[in-house]
């Protein structure tokens, strides 16, 4: 038996369920492998990120590898280098350059 103060809850989640059964399912990009650049630049980052105090030591592989190309992209596109161009920390964008920008 369900109590008078659940009620109210359980419909709010039927009526979730409900709703949510007609939304079509989003289709995703493949997953592809890293490239072996892509696994030198997160494992240095990862060494080096923790002694750091940097913030970016929180961001996921995906949010790190999307900052680099980034930073690359700034580069070759733009002629923009640097934390004021780019808003991405210094470490980050040496690594980037070392490991993800094409020569």
């Amino acid at each position: 038996m369900i109590t008078r103060s659940l009620q109210p809850a359980l419909a709010a989640v039927l009526a979730a369920t409900v709703c949510l059964a007609d939304v079509p399912v989003a289709q995703a990009e493949p997953l592809i492998p890293p490239t072996p650049a892509e696994i030198q630049y997160l494992d240095h980052l990862r060494r080096v990120l923790p002694g750091s105090r940097d913030p970016a030591a929180f961001n996921s592989d995906g949010e790190l590898l999307d900052k680099g190309q980034y930073v690359c992209y700034m580069r070759d596109a733009n002629d923009l280098v640097g934390y004021e161009a780019t808003l991405v920390s210094a470490i980050v964008s040496q690594l980037a350059f070392i490991y993800l920008c094409p020569a």
